[in-house]
């Protein structure tokens, strides 16, 4: 990509005018200087579980996760800059912080330059598909993507990424704490990002990585393209009683096409969840999505499914497990970092699939801790959003 083609990506592209709300891409700290940034978004959400009670609440994060953040940056010449990040996002409906950690969505400073790229350290976006793929943003509420792709399910244990795969399995984490990362200067369109995690624990038969991996993307206007592996592992997993505990590696590619002429966005992306057990199954995820903006209006539309193969059942027996989210949404802007929006979305179950959908916990089996299967959730949100 050249330029020409660069200008026109920043000029025309309705996902460059959202990012430009944060000030490591608009520019608002300057070449030295600390900005502080944030989100308020709060919401009323009604929700519903077949075979299940009604759900009405006050929602924070409903299309942009409340946020507390401060970034800064100093330019130290010869095109060199250094770079730092500090994120909390936090619950706007109680005070509360989404977990225990402070800076629970970005803790990194790094080096930037235009010819030799970018070094960051500590917990950051994981270089994988972007955020973007999904046209509601990977939330973690009212996304499809979220919930779906990620496979938050529902066993009789509690809920876990990909536990119906089997013993070990998990997904990648959005953001990954203790890790490096190097992003090349984007040349002629391409760039890669690479990242490696240290593992936390420690011990006989412990990984060194939590996670490693990275991503090649390619971007012409108005085109962008994006491939994507990564390698992370479980926390310790004990097969049989007083076995000695294993780590499970599990292998996630995926590809990514989007389109955005500033006036439509389209988005498609595929992967796969393989957790490297000879015993456990595997998870395939294919998605579309689309944005149409319309001066201060905004409508769009994800679907989401999931399939898979080799899950097992309480009993041991192969069955068939599938899912399908659909969400839609529409965005009045009231300014530029002010807007109202209203989500619509539902997660169907099939076969063996117990997936939920924005924390609804699915109704239970007559006298078993096992949900009930073959459930669709059904959620609307009405809310508002502030940056600042």
């Amino acid at each position: 990509m050249g330029t020409s083609s660069t200008a026109a990506m920043a000029q025309n592209s309705y996902l460059w005018s959202r990012l430009q709300s944060l000030p490591e891409y608009s520019g608002a700290s300057g070449a030295t200087g600390v900005s502080v940034y944030g989100t308020l978004d709060e919401g009323i959400n009604y929700i519903k579980s077949d075979n299940g009670p009604v759900k009405t609440q006050v929602m924070s994060g409903g299309e942009y996760s409340s946020k507390l953040g401060i970034y800064g940056s100093e330019d130290l010449g010869g095109g060199l800059k250094l770079e730092f990040n500090l994120e909390s996002g936090f619950q706007a409906d109680t005070g509360t912080q989404q977990d225990t950690n402070l800076f629970n969505r970005a803790s990194w400073v790094g080096l930037k330059s235009r010819e030799l790229g970018t070094l960051r350290f500590g917990n950051q976006l994981a270089a994988s598909l972007p955020l973007f793929v999904d046209v509601f943003g990977v939330v973690n509420t009212n996304s499809v993507f979220t919930w779906v792709g990620a496979a938050a399910v529902q066993t009789s244990k509690g809920v876990g990424y990909n536990s119906d795969l089997g013993a070990g399995a998990t997904t990648l984490l959005t953001r990954v704490p203790k890790s490096v990362m190097y992003q090349t200067p984007r040349m002629a369109g391409l760039s890669g990002q690479f990242m490696y995690a240290s593992n936390s624990t420690t011990g006989t038969g412990v990984p060194r990585a939590s996670n490693q991996g990275g991503v090649v993307s390619y971007e012409s206007y108005p085109f962008y393209l994006a491939a994507s592996y990564n390698q992370v592992w479980s926390g310790a997993v004990t097969l049989t009683t007083g076995a000695t505990p294993i780590y499970v590696r599990n292998d996630i590619p995926g590809l990514a096409v989007v389109y955005d002429h500033g006036d439509l966005v389209l988005s498609t992306s595929y992967m796969m969840m393989v957790p490297k057990l000879e015993q456990d199954g595997l998870a395939r995820i294919a998605t579309l999505g689309a944005i149409l903006p319309r001066g201060r209006h905004t409508w769009r539309m994800s679907v989401v499914h999931r399939d898979t193969s080799g899950v097992r059942n309480t009993a041991g027996t192969e069955v068939a497990s599938s899912a399908l989210g659909v969400m839609l949404g529409y965005d009045y802007d009231l300014s530029k970092r002010t807007s109202l929006y209203a989500r619509v979305g539902t997660v169907r179950n099939f076969g063996a699939s117990t997936i939920v959908f924005n924390s609804n916990a699915l109704p239970l089996q007559s006298g078993s801790a096992n949900p009930q299967l073959g459930i669709e959730t059904r959620s609307l949100t009405l809310g508002m959003y502030h940056h600042f």
